[in-house]
């Protein structure tokens, strides 16, 4: 699965739920379990939610020396949080991530990070999350520190049980590498479209 079918997936998603409340409202039946979340009623408590991106990558210069490079990347980003009456968001995040090994990095590399942040969510699902990403690691990087900004809409399907999406952009600063002589710090920067579930406990 690489990123324009995840794309489509969504658009395709979202498609068909509007079609399906267009539908409901026509019929004159209840399409309560098919609304965005409606934090604005005074619904609040512990939200949980769990993010995922899968991608491939691969470039070929000249397969017969054998110089091909392939790479699975999957990132999960798991959040617990609390959202008030109002729709504010305070919570953390552990998020991972592992990339397979190629013909370049011939073992398997994986990161990880712990993260705090906060956010907003509006009546109509839709929603923005910053999160102060702290002490990334990434193979042989470390210390890294950085910001992830995600902004994301959801639909429930029952009354504490939503689906989604987020476009999630982070950038992170590693200071430290002890395999590299002379380094200094390596930037990085990327942006996923993730897709999203998770429930609200009142």
């Amino acid at each position: 699965m690489n990123t324009r079918l995840v794309l489509i997936v969504i658009f395709g998603f979202l498609f068909l739920q509007t079609s399906v409340l267009s539908a409901q409202t026509r019929s004159g039946g209840s399409s309560r379990a098919a609304r965005p979340i409606k934090f604005f009623s005074g619904q609040n408590g512990v939200l949980f939610d769990l993010g995922l991106y899968y991608g491939q990558s691969e470039a070929v210069a000249d397969p017969s020396l054998g110089n091909e490079w392939k790479d699975n990347l999957s990132v999960y980003d798991i959040k617990l949080g609390y959202i008030t009456e109002s729709g504010f968001y305070y919570g953390a995040e552990y998020s991972t991530r592992t990339h397979s090994a190629n013909s370049i990095n011939l073992d398997a590399s994986t990161g990880n990070t712990a993260a705090v942040g906060f956010g907003y969510f509006v009546g109509n699902g839709f929603h923005i999350r910053a999160f102060y990403r702290i002490d990334e690691t990434f193979g042989d990087y470390k210390n890294g520190t950085g910001y992830q900004a995600d902004a994301g809409y959801m639909v429930n399907m029952s009354s504490h049980f939503y689906i989604g999406f987020v476009v999630s952009h982070r950038q992170t600063k590693f200071t430290r590498n002890d395999v590299l002589a002379n380094f200094e710090y390596w930037t990085r920067k990327e942006t996923f479209p993730m897709l999203t579930a998770g429930f609200i406990i009142d």
